[in-house]
């Protein structure tokens, strides 16, 4: 018998989804939908959802508000993550620790650097952690591509067999399956 699966939803913030700014993600606007309705098959299922929100100096200029849609309900804790993983935050990864037995789904905007940190982490401390590949969004950077960026993600987590898809994970709960993946993965090299 499998326990509740969590859903972490990392870096759901304005900055990456506001044309123009700074963080923008067009990987972000793309996926967005694909995100809703993996959030809200976690709810209506009744998962445990988890909210990390990054804080940097970069975000706070570009726009630290959740994103509509994506913020918390009464009952679903959320972190301020100050370093580069969500483990990184005392209080999340207390609140982790006896989930051990769970499968921990992991998705967000908040890029290579985050996601990774957090997957690398979780499969440190032996948690059942995935990262949902076309649920996750990052910007260009440092003269690499988008594409590059999210080919990244999905081969780091592939490589550490902790790679899942939003459809996959859809077959987990009666609910309406989340859209199809979208042109980054098709285009996957990976």
């Amino acid at each position: 018998m499998m326990t509740q699966p969590v859903l972490v939803c990392q870096g759901f913030q304005r900055a990456f989804i506001e044309p123009g700014g700074p963080l923008y993600s067009a990987s972000a606007a793309l996926r967005r939908t694909s995100c809703e309705q993996l959030l809200r098959l976690a709810r209506t299922s009744g998962w445990t959802v988890v909210h990390t929100f990054l804080d940097t100096d970069a975000i706070r200029a570009a726009g630290e508000a959740s994103i509509d849609g994506f913020s918390p309900t009464p009952t679903e804790p959320y972190f301020q993550q100050t370093g580069l993983s969500a483990f990184a935050t005392p209080d999340f990864d207390r609140l982790l620790f006896p989930l051990d037995l769970s499968p921990i789904f992991l998705m967000g905007f908040g890029g290579v650097g985050a996601i990774s940190a957090t997957l690398l982490d979780g499969l440190e401390r032996r948690l059942n952690i995935s990262v949902v590949i076309d649920a996750v969004a990052d910007a260009s950077a440092h003269g690499i591509g988008e594409n590059d960026r999210l080919a990244a993600i999905e081969v780091l987590a592939r490589s550490c067999d902790s790679a899942v898809t939003s459809l996959e994970i859809a077959t987990l709960s009666p609910a309406p399956a989340p859209v199809a993946a979208d042109r980054y993965l098709s285009q996957s090299r990976y």
